[in-house]
């Protein structure tokens, strides 16, 4: 199947080579027949000494050729355009395949890993209570360093290690009520 793959980037690979060769060619031949059509008006002009016959000449080969030579230009900085596209487009895709199997091999590896060792921190009661726990007792919790305190059954307390904490402390040190919990502090 791997050979299969390959030879169908090869073929696309020299496709697109054929493509960009022949549009490439399409300007120069546009650019050449323009050339020429203002080589054979210079050579028409150059041969009548009358102003007024030279006048077709001017307008019929000098002007058409002149539009040949813009449009062939034209075609040539556009299929440059293109190119520098499809290459851009081409090292983009590169670069999104390598990140999403990097972040694929952190994802394995994180799956892999073992699971954190347990700190020897006290923790807060967990979140989901049987009604029995979920009876308030007044008590609350909240995490060092933190800035609000908590009831013992806080979704935002599981598996912090939160420490009960008096009155006398929730007030030196400015904690504020969990607006999840909202707790009410007794004493």
């Amino acid at each position: 199947m791997d050979e299969q793959s390959s030879g169908a980037t090869e073929s696309r690979t020299t496709s697109r080579l054929v493509v960009d060769v022949v549009r490439a060619l399409r300007g120069w031949v546009v650019i050449a027949a323009g050339a020429v059509l203002l080589l054979s008006c210079y050579l028409g002009v150059s041969g009548e000494t009358d102003p007024g016959l030279q006048l077709p000449y001017v307008v019929s080969g000098g002007f058409g050729g002149l539009a040949l030579v813009l449009v062939g230009s034209g075609l040539l900085i556009a299929d440059r355009l293109e190119s520098t596209q499809a290459s851009r487009a081409t090292a983009a895709a590169g670069r999104l395949a390598t990140q999403v199997d990097d972040l694929h091999a952190l994802v394995v590896a994180a799956a892999n890993a073992a699971p954190a060792a347990p700190s020897s921190a006290p923790t807060a009661a967990p979140a989901v209570q049987s009604p029995a726990q979920a009876a308030d007792d007044g008590s609350v919790y909240a995490v060092p360093g933190g800035r609000t305190f908590h009831r013992p059954g806080c979704e935002l307390l599981a598996g912090k290690a939160a420490q009960r904490v008096e009155a006398s402390q929730v007030t030196g040190r400015g904690l504020s009520p969990c607006s999840v919990c909202a707790p009410i502090l007794v004493g």
